[in-house]
């Protein structure tokens, strides 16, 4: 054994010391490799396809880490409720006036109403008056009167018929008919005293200057032998103005 010692190469001296170099060359490598300094990688030290998936934290990118149009749009969500209403705002100011309207014509300047539930009978022939009143029309007018009379009637005792006309300051108010206007008549031989019927006349007359005016209704019968009564009557004058 000693003999085959003998004859087995030793290293040198020189060979044990670049071993040791080689070795503690390695080694200064790997902790290197291990231990990387703060801030000691950039750009330049990232290769191509190196950053993945597995790299990145879940949830820690936002959308400035991507390139603009990479990132597309999600959905448009439901509209919100309305936010409370602002406050007013200052008033604007006043508009121009508007023109002048039309004058008052139609306007009613004087209305006058009489009335009565007490008959009356007449055998007249000729008119008298039944009943009258007044009416102011106000100065600067010229007006246009309507005058409508109503009543219950009745003809009776013998054949014939009522007649009714109204006058204004002692003319008849239009149409003028003078004794051809039938208020009311004897149907047949049966009418009595209260056989009586509602009947109505409207008359008028234009061109009514300012000032007080009087309207009188009057009436009578067509024949002596015939009597003609009126019974709850009501006059009601109306000035227009024109």
């Amino acid at each position: 054994m000693k003999s085959f010692l003998k004859h087995v190469p030793h290293p040198s001296p020189a060979l044990v010391i670049a071993c040791v170099a080689l070795a503690v060359a390695l080694g200064g490598v790997g902790y290197a490799a291990t231990v990387v300094p703060r801030n000691s990688v950039g750009v330049l030290q990232l290769k191509p396809n190196s950053v993945n998936s597995a790299k990145v934290v879940n949830g820690s990118l936002l959308r400035a880490d991507f390139r603009a149009g990479q990132v597309p749009r999600g959905a448009r969500g439901p509209v919100g409720p309305a936010g409370p209403a602002g406050p007013a705002g200052p008033a604007g100011p006043a508009g121009a006036a508007g023109p002048a309207g039309p004058t008052n014509t139609g306007v009613s300047p004087a209305v006058k109403n009489v009335s009565s539930n007490n008959d009356k009978t007449t055998t007249s022939t000729s008119f008298n008056d039944f009943t009258s009143t007044s009416i102011e029309v106000p100065a600067g007018t010229t007006a246009t009167l309507v005058a409508t009379f109503s009543a219950e009637s009745a003809v009776f005792d013998a054949n014939g018929f009522g007649s009714v006309r109204i006058m204004v300051d002692g003319n008849e108010l239009d149409p003028q008919v003078g004794n051809d206007y039938a208020f009311d008549s004897r149907d047949d031989a049966t009418e009595t005293s209260s056989s009586l019927e509602s009947h109505a006349v409207v008359r008028y007359k234009t061109g009514i200057a300012a000032g007080s005016h009087t309207i009188v209704v009057q009436w009578r019968t067509s024949s002596g032998s015939a009597k003609f009564r009126l019974d709850d009557w009501a006059l009601s004058v109306v000035a227009y103005k024109q």
